[in-house]
């Protein structure tokens, strides 16, 4: 199964996205209208041991400056409240945009977790 597919499916499968979303419609409202509040605050992302080097690649390419604590199991967290702006730093301040959206590690894909007021695409 592609990289594609299983999000479909992660996608779909989700309990809090709102019915009848697809990914395409979820990724366009993500980018387009909410402009990035997951991203917003005193939230912690975390990285999976197996994305940690590329968000660390991605942000030197990008020449932002990252503060990420790495556990002793090799994954990782990253405190938005350690950032300018108490911002995830792949948000862009301009423009509101993930700059690695693509690219984003797998607990952004996975929003939203939990029923999230306010988020367009999930349950109230």
């Amino acid at each position: 199964m592609c990289f594609d597919e299983l999000q479909k499916e992660h996608l779909s499968n989700k309990s809090y996205l709102k019915p009848g979303l697809t990914l395409r419609e979820a990724n366009t409202i993500c980018m387009d209208q909410c402009r990035g509040q997951c991203c917003r605050g005193p939230l912690i992302l975390h990285l999976e041991k197996n994305e940690v080097a590329e968000f660390k690649e991605m942000a030197t390419y990008l020449g932002i400056e990252t503060h990420i604590s790495v556990s002793h199991y090799g994954a990782a967290w990253v405190k938005f409240s350690e950032h300018i702006g108490e911002h995830c730093p792949m948000l862009d301040p301009d423009t509101s945009q993930c700059l690695i959206y693509n690219n984003r590690p797998t607990r952004c894909r996975a929003f939203p977790e939990k029923p999230t007021p306010g988020c367009p695409i999930s349950i109230d």
